[in-house]
C-alpha cells in the first residue's frame, strides 16, 4: 500500500484523511531534494551599522549593564 503525505510540524501527515492503525510499522521515502535550512545562510555585516563620524566609546561593565537593565525595567 502506498499512501501519500506532507510533513506538517515536523509530523507526517497522510493524505485524503487517510489513517494508518496505531503502532502500525511504515517506511517513509523522501522523493524530493534537502530543503536547504534558510538558518544555514549566514552573512556578514560590517560594523558599525549606522555610521557616524564620531567613533563609539562605550564602557560596559556588569554593573553597567545592570543598572541599565534596571532603568528599563523601571520605565516598562
Amino acid at each position: 500500500m502506498e499512501i501519500l503525505g506532507q510533513i506538517q510540524n515536523g509530523v507526517v501527515v497522510l493524505a485524503g484523511g487517510s489513517a494508518l492503525p496505531e503502532g502500525a510499522v511504515v517506511t517513509v521515502t523522501y522523493r524530493g531534494e534537502p530543503i536547504e535550512n534558510a538558518a544555514k545562510c549566514k552573512t556578514r555585516i560590517q560594523v558599525p551599522i549606522v555610521r557616524t563620524g564620531q567613533p563609539g566609546t562605550l564602557v560596559l561593565t556588569n554593573n553597567r549593564i545592570a543598572e541599565i537593565l534596571d532603568h528599563e525595567d523601571a520605565h516598562s
